[in-house]
């Protein structure tokens, strides 16, 4: 079932801008941080289904692209986070419901996202910094496991109230 654009809707595209401004601005500073514009993804997947999620994954990775510094070509970080979203929509509907489930979507997705990073990193000549690279996904999923499950929450309530 797809939602129609509302009040959600709008919910969901405030906390990408900020989870993108986030990672802009602030994340930057430290040499390990979470991916905190997939982690908006995986709880609107895990929550809306695969075509919601799909739809979130690819505004997101648009967003991601044109937020300075931006970093691979135009479109490629939407295409890998509307795959992310749709895969962990599809996922969501196959396993029972678990307090696992937001940190083992969240570490799988990130984990995806540092491997085809690391690949284009490679196909550009560049080295990569497999410890980092390590340390995210597990930072990702970590940071996951604590704040997707009040995104849920947040957004089943609005849905229960029907401010959709």
């Amino acid at each position: 079932m797809i939602e129609l654009p509302g009040r959600l809707a709008l919910l969901r595209t405030v906390w990408l801008l900020a989870a993108a401004l986030l990672a802009a601005t602030v994340l930057p500073r430290f040499v390990v941080a979470p991916d905190l514009v997939v982690l908006v993804v995986v709880a609107v997947a895990l929550r809306a289904g695969a075509t919601v999620g799909a739809l979130t994954g690819l505004a997101a990775g648009w967003l991601v692209d044109l937020v300075p510094p931006g970093g691979l070509p135009l479109g490629a970080t939407g295409l890998m986070y509307a795959v992310i979203g749709a895969a962990i929509g599809l996922a969501q509907s196959s396993f029972r419901v678990s307090a696992l489930l937001p940190a083992l979507s969240a570490g799988a997705a990130s984990a995806v996202i540092q491997v085809v990073r690391a690949g284009l990193t490679i196909y550009q000549g560049r080295a990569v910094d497999w410890p980092v690279a390590a340390a995210t996904v597990v930072c990702t999923a970590v940071v996951g496991a604590l704040l997707v499950p009040p995104l849920i929450h947040w957004e089943r309530r609005l849905a229960q109230r029907g401010l959709v």
